[in-house]
């Protein structure tokens, strides 16, 4: 057995770990969520966050990309975390720091260290880790829209279509953060219609499925900050498109949430995209069955795919896993938004599993590309664009990154800062070819007249239950996602 492949099973092992815990105490931390933080926020003082929401007035791109559909579109995640002193976010070096709030050589949570050779003075923040040369090892916060602009004018540069912002639901609940997460989308909003690119808010659910601050926020949204009336905000079916990350039937509380989440959403004029996890379509019991009933009833299903497989496992992955799945949404009347990423690594932020899932300069990237065009997925989703805490970022990084410490990073090394914005670039040039407007696309919009409503059941619903019972449902199709969850 090679080491790749012991790597992997270790990684399996860790995760089939971590799931038996938290299915064991889940239910008691929801029940405690629900009863705690209402609690906790009720009367709290949102009056700083919400007056950063404004509807746009701001300059608009002659030319830019098509806002009016998903197809032939190549997005990025974008998470927007990252935060440091005196940015005005009031938390200190979050996302940069580890869980014990320490940031130095020997304790971090980021296993790529951001490229800031283009920022200006006032955009690069001092730390006290130091390059090889024994130069300053600078990072960046987020919320500067001088950095969101810049990360905006590298996408045009290199023909990436535009993004989907992370917004967390932990996170707004909480005044002073949801300040932070509405500067951030104040600055993305603003740099996509700039560099005319496009733009899409998407919700995550991990650590909470607070429906009320979600219906707090989402009032705001589309009355303060008039969500998707910009000329860059991103549609689908016609309609500005949402997208609702975390519908796993593992997790206490997710169907509910995700059932009233939808009903709003549509009710506000918006179409809906779910986020689900790998096993939405083998999971053999009711709360998989209820889950497949909200996937039929929305307009895009993402699976999430990251860390699933490695460049010798994509290929028997995609077989068993992705290619039945597809199937399953074109016979539903679902566009499926297939997940690929560069590579994956946590070290410094979980401790262990460093660069666990290389990235072969690019190869494992492309590998999963060619698959998903020789498919004819008319959309793909690249995680992510700045994820530098679990190494699935695209960005420009540093090639030379901080030494003397016991943390460790990696680099693109030896190609260059922007050897996977190129990479991406071109599968966003290769994928034009999708655009809507054929009799092709046009077919795909309609949708079976039996659509069931948000919380029924349909018989339209093509299930698989019976087809996964005499499957060989494998462990890497039940792992918890891994990534993106928390924001904290």
């Amino acid at each position: 057995m090679t080491a790749k492949a012991n790597c992997g099973i270790n990684m399996r092992r860790h995760f089939e770990s971590a799931t038996a815990s938290m299915l064991r105490y889940g239910r008691i931390i929801a029940v405690i969520g629900v009863l705690w933080w209402p609690a906790m926020t009720r009367g709290a003082d949102f009056r700083a966050a919400d007056a950063l929401l404004k509807p746009y007035d701001g300059p608009t791109a002659r030319e830019r990309v098509p806002a009016d559909s998903l197809y032939g579109l190549v997005m990025c995640g974008y998470q927007g975390w990252f935060n440091t002193p005196g940015d005005g976010g009031q938390v200190g070096f979050v996302h940069y720091q580890d869980k014990q709030g320490r940031f130095d050589a020997d304790h971090c949570s980021i296993d790529f260290w951001p490229d800031l050779s283009e920022a200006s003075a006032e955009e690069k923040i001092p730390t006290s880790l130091r390059h090889q040369d024994g130069s300053t090892a600078y990072v960046y916060s987020s919320r500067d829209p001088r950095i969101i602009d810049r990360h905006f004018r590298w996408m045009r540069e290199y023909g990436i279509s535009g993004v989907f912002v992370q917004r967390f639901v932990a996170e707004i609940r909480v005044p002073k953060r949801a300040e932070n997460f509405n500067a951030v989308l104040t600055g993305v909003r603003a740099a996509a219609n700039v560099h005319g690119r496009v733009w899409a808010l998407m919700y995550d659910t991990s650590r909470c499925e607070d429906f009320a601050a979600f219906r707090r926020d989402w009032k705001q949204l589309t009355t303060r900050f008039q969500l998707g009336k910009d000329p860059a905000y991103l549609h689908h079916r016609g309609k500005p498109l949402v997208a609702l990350w975390g519908l796993f039937a593992k997790r206490p509380g997710s169907i509910p949430f995700f059932r009233q989440a939808m009903a709003l959403v549509r009710q506000s004029g918006f179409s809906v995209m779910l986020g689900t996890d790998s096993s939405w379509r083998l999971d053999d019991d009711p709360e998989g069955e209820a889950v497949r009933e909200l996937i039929a009833a929305t307009d895009v299903l993402s699976p999430w795919q990251v860390g699933r497989y490695d460049l010798e496992s994509f290929p028997g992955y995609f077989q068993r896993t992705v290619r039945p799945g597809i199937a399953w949404c074109r016979r539903n009347g679902v566009d499926y938004l297939p997940v690929v990423f560069p590579g994956f690594s946590w070290g410094n932020l979980q401790g262990r599993q460093f660069d666990v899932i290389p990235r072969h300069r690019g190869r494992f990237l492309q590998r999963q590309i060619e698959a998903y065009d020789k498919q004819k997925s008319k959309m793909l989703y690249v995680a992510m664009f700045d994820e530098m805490d679990e190494g699935t970022c695209i960005m420009k990084v540093h090639p030379a990154p901080p030494v003397g410490g016991r943390c460790r990073f990696l680099s693109y090394a030896p190609d260059p800062p922007d050897h996977y914005l190129k990479l991406v670039g071109a599968a966003a040039r290769k994928w034009r070819k999708y655009a809507a407007g054929s009799e092709e696309q046009a077919a795909a919009f309609r949708r079976d007249e039996t659509r069931l409503d948000v919380g029924g059941r349909s018989s339209a619903v093509v299930s698989d239950k019976k087809k996964s019972r005499s499957e060989s449902i494998r462990r890497d199709d039940v792992k918890e996602r891994i990534g993106t969850g928390g924001g904290t």
